[in-house]
């Protein structure tokens, strides 16, 4: 019932519209207005029916393969905090072996802490912007992707609905339609 509304509001709003650029013309008796309104409520109804429900249902789809990607990520995000505090472990554990260097030989053991400081800084900087660097490459991957198969769907299924349904008289009807319209611009000039 619910949807049964849903397009009667449809029909009513391009009945509205429809009564707005009316010319008066009539076929079989009936105003053009009404044919104009009935054949856009139809053609959005086959357009949803046939495009819309499966492109929701792709988008659907794709969005819970994003959504699994993403859970790949935050598991590759833990794992890189795993190594981060392992690190920051095997940091505190060099820091010990150089207090202990220090007690032997005061400038030698300065020297090796700072340079196995900065080693595992640039180590640990490197590892984070890998990580980053991964996840923003396949995200950009997945959204591309994504955009790509929206884009050949919606235009294959516009062909195929375009060639299913237009006769050779919907588009002479169409063409005279564009025709007259054109007059009418020209003429109110």
């Amino acid at each position: 019932m619910k949807n049964f509304f849903g397009w009667g509001l449809v029909f009513v709003c391009a009945l509205i519209f429809a009564i707005l650029v009316d010319t008066g013309g009539k076929h079989i008796g009936v105003p053009d207005y009404f044919w104009l309104s009935l054949n856009l409520t139809l053609f959005l109804f086959v357009l949803n029916r046939f495009v819309g429900q499966p492109m929701a249902s792709f988008l659907n789809a794709r969005r819970e393969g994003i959504v699994e990607d993403l859970q790949k990520a935050r598991q590759q995000l833990e794992e890189a905090d795993r190594l981060q505090a392992e690190v920051t472990k095997r940091l505190a554990d060099v820091e010990e072996e150089i207090a202990q260097l220090k007690d032997r030989a005061k400038a030698d053991g300065e020297a090796e802490a700072a340079s196995i400081s900065e080693q595992t800084r640039n180590e640990e900087e490197r590892f984070l912007r890998r990580v980053d660097d991964e996840i923003t490459r396949r995200e950009a991957q997945t959204r591309t992707q994504l955009a790509q198969d929206t884009a050949d769907l919606t235009a294959q299924l516009a062909r195929d609905l375009l060639d299913r349904e237009m006769t050779d008289e919907d588009r002479r009807r169409a063409f005279e339609r564009s025709l007259d319209a054109m007059r009418d611009l020209k003429g109110g000039e």
